[in-house]
C-alpha cells in the first residue's frame, strides 16, 4: 500500500471523523468505507481511466 494513500486517508477521514460535529456523517461506516475499499482494489488492478478508454474505443469502432 502506498504511504500517500494512508496519509491522505488519515488527514481527510480519521481527523475529520474525530470531530463530534462530523460523527453523524462518519458513523454509517458500511455506507462509505466498504465501497471505498472496493474502489481502491478495482483501481489498483486496472490502469487509470481504463473503462473510459474502452468506451471511447467502442464508439470509434461503431463509427467505422
Amino acid at each position: 500500500m502506498n504511504w500517500g494513500y494512508i496519509s491522505a486517508f488519515w488527514t481527510t477521514v480519521v481527523m475529520n471523523c474525530a470531530q463530534p460535529v462530523n460523527w453523524q456523517a462518519c458513523l454509517p461506516v458500511q455506507d462509505w468505507l466498504f465501497p471505498a475499499i472496493g474502489d481502491y482494489i478495482r483501481f489498483k488492478t486496472e490502469e487509470p481511466y481504463a473503462s473510459e478508454k474502452r468506451a471511447l474505443r467502442s464508439i470509434q469502432m461503431d463509427d467505422r
